[in-house]
């Protein structure tokens, strides 16, 4: 095409969403499919006629798709970039390519739709946060307490006590068909917690006051837990053996068990509970205020996220949400209405976008900056922690990291981080009782 041709486009802007409707003249469109149609024949092998030999209109009429495809293929990446660059426009992502009209002989006509990235400005850091009052009370450590003991019971045997509400019971379980003949469909030997089984519902009726030794049958619909697809939700005679019993045996709250916890008495184990609580208590209001800082700014300062960001995210999250419920052997795509959690999700999406971005400007505005020596320092911290305090070699995990390209990506993290601390800094922020306010981020207790 030459350079001389103009196009015929018409640009309408939504805020960010950007739509451009192109035309370009049958008369340069020619050129092309002429260029295309004298390549097939080059190549084209055509009965009586030798290797680019043969009429123009055969070749048009045997290779018309593929020749109307070829021009396509490279006029439409070709004019886009040529527009997009007369008028310095920049997508985030691909342009999503509509309404495609062209015959050899035609005009090309096409629509092509994008977002751009907002121009992001803050005006106003003038931010104010409550940070919750942080209290460690004595309910509070029992309760810690006793999640310790129950974490250190074990199993004892009954006694001659008969099954009761959450006792554990040792099950010899046969299912066999409904009416008891033919081949067992199933045998299993397990622990069931009385009255909280669930892939053989009638276990929970049965088993209260049997005795070790003693069998039953009897018929239920296993539920859609049970293990084996195939017999979920099917009608079977389920017959049981208790072969034992046994109950969860709680260690005595005393210095004992303080000892065998690493403390020196129960005292001891009280006051590092108490600190440990304080710690959670303490993480959970940073992030309160963080929470408030970070939607200050984003109201104070209206971003308009661009609707391709949003879906990535959206896509982002599910991704994730989807593969915690694989993990738990939670069939995906069964789970939930997934349209429905993008539309729940989709103010958080947003919001998270605005804020990164303002968090991004805000640094770009202050100047801050995180070198390589910062980032691989990162690593390292983490590396450790995720080891428990053991050193291994991160020279090849950075090295890796920086051609996956989460090395910048954990640059930014903590750019964003530094933003968000001068921010912080910045803040005013008050005790939830609305005493003491305090300036640069600390708050008196």
């Amino acid at each position: 095409m030459s350079e001389q041709t103009t196009n015929e486009v018409e640009h309408s802007q939504d805020g960010v969403r950007h739509t451009l409707r192109i035309v370009v003249a049958a008369a340069d469109m020619a050129e092309r499919v002429d260029a295309a149609t004298q390549a097939y024949r080059a190549r084209a092998k055509m009965p009586g006629f030798r290797p680019g030999k043969a009429p123009l209109s055969m070749v048009r009429q045997q290779y018309g798709k593929d020749i109307r495809k070829h021009v396509l293929d490279h006029m439409l990446p070709e004019v886009l970039s040529g527009e997009l660059e007369a008028r310095e426009l920049h997508p985030l992502d691909s342009p999503e390519l509509a309404d495609v009209q062209f015959e050899p002989g035609t005009d090309l006509d096409f629509t092509v739709r994008f977002d751009t990235a907002p121009n992001v400005e803050i005006g106003n850091i003038d931010l104010q946060a409550t940070r919750p009052a942080v209290e460690v009370t004595d309910e509070m450590i029992d309760e810690a307490l006793g999640q310790l003991r129950d974490r250190g019971g074990r199993l004892v045997p009954a006694g001659d006590d008969p099954a009761a509400e959450d006792m554990f019971a040792r099950c010899e379980i046969t299912l066999l068909p409904k009416d008891g003949k033919g081949k067992k469909l199933a045998e299993e030997d397990r622990f069931v917690r009385v009255g909280h089984e669930t892939a053989v519902p009638g276990l929970n009726d049965e088993l209260p006051g049997m005795r070790e030794g003693e069998d039953r049958e009897f018929v239920t619909t296993l539920g859609p837990q049970y293990p084996n697809a195939i017999l979920a939700g099917k009608e079977v005679l389920c017959r049981i053996v208790v072969a034992e019993l046994k109950v969860r045996q709680l260690p005595e709250l005393d210095d004992d068990f303080a000892k065998d916890l690493g403390e020196d008495d129960l005292d001891s184990l009280r006051a590092r509970v108490a600190e440990d609580i304080k710690g959670n208590l303490d993480n959970n209001a940073d992030r309160a205020v963080q929470d408030q800082l970070l939607e200050s700014l984003r109201i104070a300062n209206p971003v308009d996220v661009p609707e391709s960001l949003i879906e990535r995210r959206l896509d982002e999250m599910s991704r994730r949400f989807a593969n915690d419920l694989a993990q738990q052997g939670i069939d995906p795509k069964q789970a939930l209405d997934w349209e429905a959690f993008r539309r729940e999700q989709r103010d958080t999406a947003s919001n998270s976008i605005a804020e990164e971005m303002l968090l991004d400007r805000h640094a770009k505005d202050q100047e801050i900056a995180v070198d390589d020596d910062a980032v691989e320092e990162e690593i390292r911290r983490q590396v450790e922690q995720s080891e428990g305090g053991k050193e291994r070699p991160v020279a090849s995990l950075i090295q890796q990291m920086r051609k996956e390209g989460s090395f910048d990506g954990l640059r930014i993290t903590l750019r964003r981080r530094l933003a968000l601390d001068h921010l912080r800094d910045h803040a005013t922020i008050d005790t939830d009782s609305g005493e003491n306010p305090s300036v640069s981020g600390s708050s008196e207790e």
